[in-house]
């Protein structure tokens, strides 16, 4: 197994503990050979790993895991058009990351380690821990000091260990990354590991097969990482290349308007980023360490980056409400983003759109109250 740096196109032998390029990129699976195709698909297994003939493990070095069933894909009318909703807000640990997560952890154990580290206070953080939870393992989250409580209770409830970082988001990175010396625990943080898409592109293969072998028309997620873009893309692709599908869907990337990287450099806007506040506080991301390649993936399916204000975010989250969907703020960005693109009608109703609901209401429980209480300033 290798790993490829797409920035300078430098291999490296997939060790656990080589994260990034020496050029500062992100890495990623040197995955030529994985394709799949409809009968490779394992029929008696009812969980994503079904489609373990694309991973870079095989289903018998699975040994953590929640039986994870395909997520569900139901439709529904948003402004008179039909789209479907997958609810991957119905993973194990109530995120689409678990996709990922499972993936990283899986792939690890099966080297002998059970000691990790990430840093994250809300979904990734979540799901790794609750992977480690299930397989007896040590997790170390590495938080900003002062993080409240109520972002990391369902982390703690898991069993991991919060340790607080004084300094920026980046100290708290780099102490997660270098924490082998410091904890003996392996950095498997979501926005770097390489193998992390890996577990997130299965969405792509669960899409097609519930839309009777076919991709959609158009894939819309909140951007954040991008880690959800593209690991459709790279799913998606890994069909194409096997003859599966005959065409890409246009893959679409939603933002927060207060805080938008990948919408300013999509559309080479170099004016600097002023991050505010945001109800979407899942994508609160200032840069992402996949921004150029995921960037390029968007552009070679002719989709676009746009971005949404908190307004249009909270009525797209009610209106989700009011249609039986209880989802984070952040997953109504997609949402909004949706409303948007039908407006400038470039989702139209002959197409079949798939909006991905990527965490559960639950995990914002109080956030949602507040919202329903008072106007967006």
């Amino acid at each position: 197994m290798q790993y490829l740096c797409m920035l300078c196109q430098t291999t490296y032998l997939a060790t656990p503990t080589r994260i990034k390029c020496d050029c500062g990129g992100a890495l990623w699976l040197k995955n030529d050979s994985l394709k799949l195709n409809k009968q490779d698909i394992v029929q008696h297994d009812f969980t994503l790993w079904r489609y373990s003939k694309a991973y870079p493990i095989t289903r018998a070095d699975v040994k953590v895991s929640f039986n994870e069933t395909l997520t569900p894909m139901p439709k529904l009318l948003w402004n008179n058009i039909p789209i479907f909703a997958k609810m991957d807000s119905l993973m194990p640990t109530g995120s689409f990351k678990a996709r990922g997560a499972a993936m990283v952890i899986n792939t690890l154990v099966d080297q002998g380690i059970n000691c990790f580290a990430e840093d994250s206070s809300g979904n990734g953080g979540s799901a790794y821990a609750g992977y480690c939870a299930k397989g007896n393992l040590t997790l170390n989250v590495f938080l900003p000091a002062g993080t409240a409580a109520g972002k990391i209770v369902q982390t703690k409830m898991y069993g991991a260990n919060c340790i607080e970082i004084d300094g920026t988001r980046e100290d708290v990175a780099n102490a997660a990354i270098n924490s082998l010396q410091t904890h003996g625990s392996y950095y498997v943080g979501h926005n770097w590991h390489p193998l992390f898409i890996e577990g997130v592109k299965s969405i792509a293969y669960e899409i097609w097969e519930q839309n009777n072998y076919q991709a959609p028309d158009n894939f819309i997620a909140p951007a954040g990482n991008g880690s959800l873009i593209a690991g459709a893309y790279i799913g998606f692709n890994e069909l194409f290349r096997a003859g599966e599908i005959s065409t890409m869907p246009r893959l679409f990337g939603v933002q927060s308007a207060a805080i938008n990287p990948f919408v300013k450099q999509f559309n080479d806007d170099d004016s600097p980023i002023k991050p505010k506040n945001t109800i979407a506080e899942g994508i609160r991301i200032v840069r992402s360490s996949r921004i150029t390649e995921i960037i390029q993936f968007v552009r070679h399916t002719q989709g676009q980056f746009i971005d949404v204000t908190d307004e249009q975010i909270k009525q797209a989250l009610i209106k989700m409400g009011q249609k039986g969907f209880f989802i984070e703020p952040t997953s109504a960005t997609a949402f909004a983003g949706i409303s948007k693109l039908i407006e400038k009608k470039i989702i139209k109703p002959n197409q079949k759109t798939v909006a991905v609901i990527t965490g559960h209401g639950l995990k914002a429980t109080e956030q949602i109250q507040k919202l329903a209480k008072t106007p967006i300033e």
